[in-house]
Formats: C-alpha cells, structure tokens, sequence
C-alpha cells in the first residue's frame, strides 16, 4: 500500500510562486543553503515543478502562470512570510542580504526569546529567520509581551 503522505515530507510544504525559477533556486541555494532535488519543465520550458530540500525541510519552486498561479511581482507584494529557524541568524541573514536580499527588520534580540530578524528575497517572498535563544514558559512570554506592549503605547 502507498503512504499517503510521503515519508520525507512535513505535514505542511510551501509552494513558492516565482518568475525565473531558474535564478530563484540559485538564490536559495546560494543564500539559504537549499539543495535541489528535481525539476520539471512544462511543453513550453517554464518550470512546472521544483523540489528544494532546506534544512529537514521540503519547498516547491515554480514558475509563474499568470492566469492561475500569480507571483509576488504580479501582485504588488506577499501577505505571507516564511518563518526558518537556523543555528545562527546572524550568519544566515548577512549570507542573504549578501546575496541580494532587502532587509525589512534587522536582526535583534526578541522579547519572545528569538534573536530574530525579517527580509524580502529578490523574488519577493518575505522570510523571518530566527535562532532560539531563550526558552520561556507561557506566563513569562505573556508578561514579556504584555510589557512590550505597553512600551509601544507610551513610544
């Protein structure tokens, strides 16, 4: 019998939307590390399918069909942000904004216990990339952000 959820997949996989699969694999691969693992070309040579294998993380990559599957560019922007959790922040989000990344929230210390910080990719998809550095139990992360909205209130 077939797994209906393949092994080496996570419950959830994002597809992104892109136009140039081609330098977007390159991107992610140069900037966060992605491996590829496939791609299929549809009759007219845009990219159909594309796996890349991000940490224990599975990705689709595929070229944009403007009539069906819009990329961020066509729209004008993402209301979605992809979140990755890496050994060090610091480290990955210089190697992408190296790479060509725009950065929309520098990395800082964060009241929730990541060091956390936000880009656009040159394909304008947003990320947050982030390394744990404090655990909290759920009253502590309550007051922490309790506390922090009311300096926001008072700035």
């Amino acid at each position: 019998m077939v797994n209906p959820v393949p092994e080496d997949f996570h419950t959830i996989t994002p597809q992104l939307i892109v136009t140039g699969v081609a330098a977007a694999i390159e991107w992610y691969s140069k900037a966060l590390g992605a491996h590829e693992l496939l791609r299929n070309a549809a009759p007219d040579g845009r990219i159909m399918h594309s796996e890349l294998l991000l940490g224990d993380s599975r990705f689709f990559v595929v070229d944009e069909f403007p009539e069906s599957m819009p990329s961020p560019a066509t729209l004008g922007g993402t209301p979605v942000t992809l979140h990755l959790y890496v050994p060090d922040v610091d480290a990955l989000f210089a190697r992408a904004v190296d790479a060509g990344a725009t950065v929309l929230m520098p990395v800082a210390d964060q009241f929730w216990g990541d060091r956390y910080g936000m880009l656009n990719d040159p394909f304008g998809h947003r990320w947050s990339i982030a390394s744990r550095i404090e655990d909290l139990s759920p009253k502590a992360l309550h007051e922490r952000a309790e506390s922090w909205s009311q300096q926001q209130e008072h700035s």
